[in-house]
């Protein structure tokens, strides 16, 4: 053989498997962009379904604290309608836990807030009608409200960072429910 056809068939193989190094490649990222998009997938559906549950149990308890406001309402139709409100819980706990696993650890912590300070509220508005709702111990019961809305909120702009980032998580803004009291004062709904 003569060196020029050396050279080509020498070419040729060089060719080849640079053909075949870059198929390699270009699977192995193709490979990895599918599993981003699963991960991304995967992830978008827990943190749906953590917000979807937390802002149930938030309306819930919004709800309730409008509910028991009206003064002649009986004491056992009050502790019922707060077992209701509490047996949300564990409609939360599993989706929390999905949050926890699929990370990162910025949306697990916001998740885990969410969550306590939720069921803490839902306590504290237990305990406030066991002592028959008295007007000086109301302002736990509004504080524990403040705090609940605001964590659900904090949870929802990490969670929009997280599958955003890009973005800067600002793709949407979740659903608002304004709260029905105004923190600054202690016996009137907002607007009157």
């Amino acid at each position: 053989m003569t060196a020029v056809a050396l050279i080509g068939v020498g070419g040729t193989v060089i060719t080849a498997l640079s053909g075949v190094v870059g198929s390699v490649r270009t699977a192995g990222i193709g490979s990895r962009g599918n599993a981003s998009l699963e991960d991304r997938k995967s992830r978008r559906a827990a943190y749906s379904a953590c917000a979807a549950a937390l802002l149930v149990q938030r309306d819930a308890a919004l709800r309730l604290m409008n509910d028991l406001d009206v003064q002649d309402l009986d004491v056992e139709t009050a502790k019922e309608k707060v077992a209701q409100a509490q047996a949300l819980r564990h409609d939360v706990g599993p989706t929390v836990g999905a949050v926890v696993v699929e990370g990162p650890d910025s949306v697990a912590d916001a998740a885990e807030a969410a969550a306590f300070e939720l069921n803490r509220w839902l306590d504290d508005l237990a305990w406030w009608v066991e002592l028959g709702r008295p007007h000086e111990k109301r302002r736990v019961v509004e504080l524990g409200a403040s705090s609940s809305v605001d964590r659900v909120g904090y949870l929802m702009a990490v969670c929009r960072e997280a599958l955003h980032p890009d973005e800067g998580g600002q793709r949407r803004q979740g659903r608002r429910l304004p709260m029905r009291w105004d923190m600054g004062r202690n016996d009137e709904p907002d607007g009157n």
